[in-house]
């Protein structure tokens, strides 16, 4: 009886050490990711996009005209 209830205190103290390491991990890692002067969370469009060709059907703005079909 004793035993069972050791081993499961055992067992809640790892669970709750490897916890606690994901969780610091995690906090090194994001304040080492943050302390960079990396672009990354500042982003701007940079590409030079062709325009669409002429035959592309453009999306129509406002009600859908469609009577209801999906409901």
């Amino acid at each position: 009886m004793r035993s069972v209830s050791s081993r499961r205190i055992v067992a809640v103290l790892v669970a709750a050490a490897a916890a606690a390491a994901v969780v610091l991990l995690n906090v090194l890692l994001l304040g080492n990711a943050s302390a960079r002067n990396d672009p990354v969370g500042k982003l701007s469009p940079r590409a030079n996009l062709p325009p669409a060709p002429h035959w592309i059907v453009r999306p129509t703005t406002g009600r859908a005209h469609d009577d209801g079909a999906d409901d």
